[in-house]
């Protein structure tokens, strides 16, 4: 409204307190088609949820434990589907934090490292892990706007976007030697499908100022092959954009349900300078997101809550390594330290919070029964002890190559663009395997059908497959 790209994600909140008895209505119950009730009102413990589309909308709640008012705030906030879960809803021994709220997936920034994350989610796809949120900056977000275009098969457009980025290597017999030469010939041409550089004629204003040493025009044709922008409202799956307001140096966020997303809107993620020029989006130009957040967790945070989640963090630089022994290997260390992934780690907050909550308990078991209900059935009693459901976090490190060249986040030889796939689908499949040995991780639940109309991408051979071997096109079909 109004032109200020800004949310609405609000829950109402009603409290009423009638002599002993104390209720709350949470959200809008008139916006409810079925409802689904659960305890006895004789027992003064019960609750009514209004649900349309296994969407819970509203929630009333007499005499129910803080805990699940507070949990059933957050599936209202962020519109989580219980349909797999509607029958249970009416157990008032059934625990709402055991709902899988929401399987969210950061990819980070790193040049031609983002091919290790094409592994990631081909793997993920494989295990049967679709995400329902997807963040990215920077070669995050190319990858991000396509997983969330091809929802719960986003691996054979990913492929073919990589594929399509990969540059032949000259045939010379030493790797080293292979990666040296192809690491000069993208500098000084670019890569065709993705920056070409700005010194090559046609010099249309030789007088202009540069911002940049190269041009991403045909970046902005190859993901229209993948990505229907016009359809990503309506995906399932919500992507998150994060880009620097150069004016400003704020971050800023681009939300698939909030923003019409355009390819602008992509490529100012990784509008990295001043390799990159800067991208120009409502009239505001825009940095890579990567300056200020390479691994836009928080964003997320903010945006869907950290209740209940399951997130999977792509890491594609190493936390530890040698010491550099030139000034190419100090400014690939130094670019590694400023965009290595850097979750806070919110342990000791949570202590204290559960010191706090453990006092109130105390204070509370010298109070009358009835006063104690009350105060049980005050909103903010059920904000500050309701505790929300634990934040499960999953990362996937890419591992550190002995060797490793400092040109490694603009290699795009096609030999190094497919080790990095296979590292990816090779590392989500050990570490998963193991989260699940050691009962860390459960197997995921057969994700619901995607509704009415989905998002579904079809493959075309090119007349080139030199250059990429498929031509997507994004179109809303009937299930």
């Amino acid at each position: 409204m109004l032109g200020h790209r800004e949310r609405f994600d609000e829950v109402s909140y009603f409290y009423c307190q009638i002599g002993e008895l104390g209720f709350d209505v949470l959200g809008m119950p008139e916006a409810g088609a079925h409802r689904v009730a659960r305890g006895s009102l004789d027992e003064h413990s019960f609750a009514l949820f209004y649900l349309t589309d296994g969407v819970p909308k509203a929630l009333f709640s007499l005499g129910r434990p803080a805990s699940e008012t507070r949990l059933a705030e957050g599936l209202i906030r962020y519109r989580v589907n219980v349909e797999r879960h509607q029958a249970r809803l009416s157990d008032p021994n059934f625990q709402l934090d055991t709902i899988p709220a929401q399987t969210v997936l950061v990819l980070q920034g790193g040049g031609a490292l983002g091919a290790f994350e094409c592994g990631v989610v081909k793997a993920l796809e494989a295990e049967g892990v679709f995400p329902d949120v997807v963040a990215g900056v920077s070669i995050g977000a190319l990858n991000g706007a396509i997983v969330a275009a091809n929802p719960r098969h986003a691996t054979e457009a990913l492929e073919s976007f990589w594929h399509g980025l990969s540059v032949a290597s000259p045939p010379l017999p030493f790797e080293d030697l292979r990666r040296a030469a192809v690491a000069t010939q993208i500098l000084m041409f670019g890569v065709p499908n993705f920056f070409k550089p700005r010194w090559l004629p046609p010099f249309s204003n030789p007088f202009e100022a540069w911002t940049s040493f190269y041009d991403v025009s045909p970046m902005k044709q190859l993901i229209t092959q993948y990505v229907d922008f016009d359809a990503l409202k309506q995906s399932p799956v919500r992507l998150f954009v994060g880009a620097v307001d150069v004016a400003s140096g704020k971050l800023e966020v681009f939300d698939s349900y909030v923003d019409d997303l355009t390819p602008d809107h992509i490529l100012a993620s990784g509008s990295l300078p001043p390799g990159f020029p800067w991208s120009v989006v409502g009239g505001k130009a825009y940095w890579d997101g990567g300056i200020i957040s390479n691994s836009p967790l928080e964003l997320v945070a903010d945006r869907i809550g950290p209740d209940g989640k399951q997130v999977y963090i792509v890491d594609l630089y190493s936390g530890e390594a040698p010491l550099p022994q030139n000034l190419m290997e100090v400014l690939a260390r130094r670019d590694e330290i400023v965009y290595a992934e850097r979750v806070q780690n919110d342990a000791r907050v949570r202590e204290l919070t559960d010191a706090y909550r453990e006092m109130v308990t105390v204070i509370l078991s010298d109070v009358d029964q009835e006063t104690r209900r009350r105060v049980e059935q005050h909103p903010r009693y059920i904000q500050l002890m309701g505790d929300g459901a634990a934040l499960r976090i999953t990362r996937f490190q890419r591992p550190r190559s002995p060797g490793e060249a400092s040109s490694r986040d603009y290699d795009f030889s096609y030999e190094t663009i497919m080790r990095h796939r296979a590292e990816g689908f090779d590392l989500v499949k050990r570490t998963l395997k193991d989260a699940r040995e050691r009962g860390q991780l459960l197997r995921p639940p057969r994700p619901p059908a995607i509704p009415a109309e989905r998002l579904r991408v079809d493959a075309h051979p090119k007349e080139n497959p030199g250059t990429d071997n498929r031509r997507f096109t994004t179109r809303k079909v009937r299930s």
